[in-house]
């Protein structure tokens, strides 16, 4: 079996799971033998045996992320990625016709033109890889001319892939998308990878985030949640980890709650920086308005840090161990993450058995799934 799969992130270059979940789905893939050719719009990235790179230098000075964008609605910002779209789909198009493959594998919108072009021109099955969707990165305020290329790419593909039932079913009603078209499989986690991360006992309680800094992560009301939270014990500090368009309003809520010396904004983190603040976290939260899956909380928990998840994530569909909140019920979110503070025989049931659900999911498992979508 010969894949060609189009992405647009990949490690070092990521902005968010889109990469993750690139590659560890090729590495698994290749494993079970599977060609796989990826076409990227940078030459810079990870070198993986048994994987064909076909790869040009964008004009872009790097990846974009379409959600802060989205957020900004900046009308340069806005040309510039449809440039770079399009840019994307000419070169993919030269590109794929040095190679031989048998599956067009396409992943979310910004690569949807250059699979629907391919597909045309050779008549191969196209599988599109849904991560999220135009509306939950806008907070549902979607960009018209994105979510009718979301559109087209679903509307064109042979199979649809979901992160979540949860997606599937935003897929359906905004979309109209036929339910027997769409698959369900899940992001996945290494779980061996946590076992790099060595607790250490510090005096300073903290409560830990990690991701974009957009409005659709909800860290606002994570932000009045903590606000309770310091009102009842004087030793947490909130880490807020993460670049966005949302880093200016959420400093001055921070500051205008009377918490600048309590909420500490870290900015981007490099991957050795991010096992130190897990081995120091006592609790995560993931506090998102709208998480169409949410791979960083399952590297929380193959770190056996004690996981606070919104309701409103897909990673809730796989994971049991962990408490969930909806995103704006603050108060509740409070009195979770205070309970883990104080009582220290719920962090260590949390994080165990949270850890060793994490063997339910794995990419081996998934990149089965996706053999078997290949072969149909």
């Amino acid at each position: 079996m010969k894949v060609l799969f189009l992405g647009w992130e990949f490690p070092p270059r990521s902005v968010g799971g889109l990469g993750t979940h690139s590659y560890n789905i090729i590495k698994a893939l290749v494993k079970r033998g599977v060609q796989v050719s990826i076409i990227l719009p940078f030459t810079n990235h990870l070198k993986m045996e048994g994987v064909e790179f076909l790869t040009f230098e964008s004009r872009a000075s790097s990846v974009y992320n379409l959600s802060e964008a989205a957020d900004n609605k900046n009308d340069v910002l806005y040309r510039d990625i449809f440039n770079e779209v399009e840019e994307y789909k000419n070169k993919a198009i030269e590109l794929s016709s040095k190679t031989d493959f048998d599956v067009i594998h396409a992943n979310d919108w910004v690569t949807g033109g250059a699979a629907i072009e391919i597909k045309n021109r050779t008549g191969k099955k196209l599988i599109a890889t849904i991560h999220s969707t135009e509306y939950d990165r806008t907070a549902g305020k979607p960009w018209k001319r994105i979510s009718e290329e979301e559109k087209r790419l679903i509307d064109r593909a042979d199979r649809v892939v979901t992160v979540s039932n949860r997606l599937k079913s935003e897929i359906m009603e905004i979309y109209g998308t036929d339910e027997k078209k769409i698959n369900v499989i899940y992001n996945a986690i290494n779980r061996e990878d946590g076992a790099s991360v060595k607790k250490k006992n510090i005096e300073r309680k903290v409560v830990l985030y990690i991701g974009r800094l957009s409005v659709q992560k909800g860290i606002d009301n994570l932000i009045k949640a903590f606000k309770l939270v310091s009102e009842k014990d004087k030793g947490a500090v909130l880490y807020v980890v993460g670049e966005g368009s949302e880093m200016k309003n959420l400093i001055d809520l921070s500051i205008n709650l009377e918490l600048a010396d309590k909420v500490i904004f870290l900015g981007r983190a490099p991957e050795k920086e991010v096992e130190r603040l897990y081995s120091i976290a006592k609790v995560f939260v993931m506090p998102s308005v709208s998480e169409p899956f949410g791979i960083v909380a399952l590297e929380a928990m193959s770190a056996r840090v004690p996981t606070i998840i919104s309701s409103q994530s897909g990673v809730s569909e796989v994971i049991k161990n962990t408490l969930k909140v909806d995103f704006w019920d603050i108060h509740q979110m409070a009195d979770m993450i205070i309970g883990i503070l104080k009582y220290g025989g719920i962090k260590e049931e949390l994080s165990t058995h949270a850890y060793e659900e994490l063997s339910k999911v794995s990419w081996e498992k998934a990149a089965d799934e996706f053999i078997r979508l290949y072969e149909r």
